[in-house]
């Protein structure tokens, strides 16, 4: 139910103008950025919040200068209706929320909280979550952390003003890294488990000052910003998780699933001891949104599903992770579904620069490439058709602290925080194509799971087969053609889910959602998260004779692979010690 709401609005201006009490501007002294919530909506990305590191001088990822760690204070836009290249002339839009007069509470500063997009209908992004960061409190404009009462924040792109959302009767705490992707089409948006800290709020407290980890989803309605606490005792082997990731994957069953992978459980701790507290990437949690329609007094929660993935051809799955990026793009006949996965970090901060797909409904792994360019902490998303761009993240701990060592600049090579990957080329690349063709699965996953570049994938089942009948009969819809697209849909004030468009007759009706009375957010104890740097290599990469040189339209290598992405500029880039 909506329940309380504070209007701010928001003055845009060129990021030329912006600086805080230090002269620092948030794009012109960018060094990296990490742990922000971004969100795509409108043909246009936006990415609010995070830890940032500022340079006094940007010259193309070399620390010139002072760096100083600190926050991104603004909420800024990156125009995806348009073609550029990231090294030439992409331009980004900062809206300063400090200079409105009159306001009484303003937006929290938090990192790895989400941002959703909302539904077409809806002018709004939401901003959920996320917890006070303590590296540098003596950033200007640094806040301490808000209450937990408005964990739910909107922000309206047309009249550029924010509002705050009571939702705490069903949604208590203000939780970060947790799992957490939205349903656009149906006005949903869910939030897997996460952590409660001193940063995100006051309660619950063990006692120790530990970081607690949380359990159940929160399902948040965008169309009237109510929100449901659901329980999760549904998950075979229930482990709270933090810092996983989950995508919304539609076209399977009648209204889509969540695919959740990765993070670390209960009683986890980021130190090379407890890797064993990290989620195997061949556990594979499946959550049946239409589940959420159709309550039963057996399952009121919604229906969970587990199933084990396997590597391509028999070999290895990926290394379990946390603090990487997921996004997903479907075969033109939907035969497949390719989930891919960059990046991330284990809890022995080992650091990873490869790109894999899980392909459903097959449920198996494919490497794409593996190079020596890590990136954690960052986001990522699905835009003009086949394209992934890539924001933020970090290459090491070291460079969250402005910091970097021997073989690493202090600094994002990405000289303005943004990646460009086409999706079936598997090719990087400054230059973002706001008219890129359509689709095509790689050659890669191809070869794994049969088929052609448009679909007709031979892989219909698991290679040992569906772990549940459910989850057979829920991918069987979609194997053979007689799945039910999701419909937008919104959840009225009584927790009413209707659909928008007439249901299929297979579908019975709307179901009032079941509140679940009781310890839906248990907890568990979480050790503050350390942080050791790890060194390691770069390979030998092409020297460029001119930092100011437009990007090589040829391709160039990699790590051994041939791919169309931008070399760091020579005079920064380490030597090799292979």
């Amino acid at each position: 139910m909506y329940l309380a709401s504070v209007v701010f609005f928001l003055q845009i201006l060129p990021s030329s103008s912006i600086a805080n009490a230090l002269g620092l501007d948030p794009v012109e002294n960018y060094c990296a950025r990490f742990e922000h919530q971004s969100a795509v909506k409108n043909d246009t990305l936006y990415i609010y919040g995070g830890g940032e590191t500022f340079i006094d001088v940007q010259d193309y990822g070399r620390a010139n200068g002072t760096v100083t760690v600190g926050y991104n204070e603004f909420m800024i836009s990156v125009d995806l209706s348009s073609s550029w290249d990231w090294y030439e002339n992409i331009s980004e839009t900062l809206m300063d929320i400090k200079s409105t007069p009159n306001t009484v509470t303003l937006p929290p500063q938090v990192v790895r909280g989400a941002l959703y997009q909302g539904t077409s209908r809806d002018s709004s992004i939401y901003l959920y979550g996320g917890t006070t960061s303590y590296a540098n409190t003596s950033f200007p404009g640094w806040q301490p952390p808000l209450g937990s009462t408005y964990s739910l924040w909107s922000y309206d792109v047309v009249a550029l003003s924010w509002a705050q959302h009571d939702v705490a009767t069903h949604a208590p705490y203000r939780p970060n890294g947790g799992a957490a992707t939205e349903a656009p089409d149906q006005g949903l948006a869910f939030y897997l488990n996460g952590q409660i800290d001193g940063g995100s709020s006051t309660s619950p407290d063990d006692g120790l000052g530990n970081v607690v980890l949380l359990d159940g989803m929160v399902v948040i309605n965008t169309t009237d910003q109510s929100a449901r606490n659901f329980s999760t005792t549904g998950l075979n082997n229930v482990r709270r998780r933090t810092r996983g990731r989950m995508q919304y994957v539609p076209g399977i069953g009648e209204k889509g699933v969540l695919v959740v992978l990765g993070g670390i459980s209960t009683g986890a701790q980021l130190n090379s001891s407890r890797n064993s507290d990290l989620i195997l990437m061949s556990e594979v949690d499946v959550f049946d949104v239409s589940s959420l329609y159709h309550t039963t007094t057996s399952t009121p929660d919604g229906d969970w599903y587990k199933q084990n993935a396997t590597g391509q051809n028999g070999t290895a799955v990926p290394n379990p992770r946390v603090d990487f990026c997921l996004t997903t793009a479907s075969a033109h006949d939907s035969s497949s579904h390719n989930i891919y996965m960059y990046g991330g970090r284990d809890a022995a901060n080992h650091y990873f620069d490869d790109l894999w797909i899980l392909s459903l409904p097959s449920f198996t792994w494919t490497l794409l490439y593996s190079g020596a360019s890590p990136r954690f902490a960052h986001t990522c998303h699905l835009v003009s058709n086949r394209t992934m761009l890539t924001v933020g993240g970090v290459a090491s701990a070291t460079q969250m602290q402005g910091m970097g060592d021997t073989d690493l600049s202090a600094c994002d090579w990405e000289i303005k925080g943004v990646g460009v990957l086409d999706l079936s080329s598997i090719t990087w690349g400054s230059l973002y194509d706001a008219k890129a063709p359509a689709y095509e699965v790689p050659l890669q996953v191809i070869s794994t799971i049969g088929g052609s570049p448009t679909g007709n994938a031979l892989m219909k089942a698991p290679a040992s087969g569906f772990s549940d009948d459910g989850l057979a009969r829920l991918f069987a819809a979609d194997v053979h053609g007689n799945t039910t697209n999701a419909n937008e849909s919104t959840t009225n004030s009584n927790g009413n889910i209707t659909n928008n468009q007439p249901q299929s007759s297979s579908i019975s009706g709307p179901k009032k959602i079941k509140i679940i009375v009781g310890s839906t957010c248990g907890v568990a104890t979480l050790a503050i998260l350390g942080g050791i740097g790890w060194y390691f290599q770069y390979r030998s990469q092409k020297k460029r004779a001119n930092c100011a040189a437009h990007i090589p339209k040829e391709p160039i290598e990699k790590d051994g692979i041939e791919l169309a992405r931008l070399t760091r500029p020579a005079n920064i880039a380490p030597t090799s010690k292979d």
